[in-house]
């Protein structure tokens, strides 16, 4: 899980999650009007 780097707050759910190639996969949070993303190997 992702943290927001405004206030610190733990992100659970992804605005948009998609695949960058077959071994990595990307989730994007928003937090306090910022766009976080998170890179997780499969």
């Amino acid at each position: 899980m992702a943290k927001c780097p405004e206030c610190g707050k733990t992100l659970t759910k992804p605005v948009k999650e998609w695949d960058l190639s077959p071994k990595v996969h990307v989730k994007m949070y928003e937090c306090c009007g910022k766009k976080v993303r998170e890179y997780v190997k499969k």
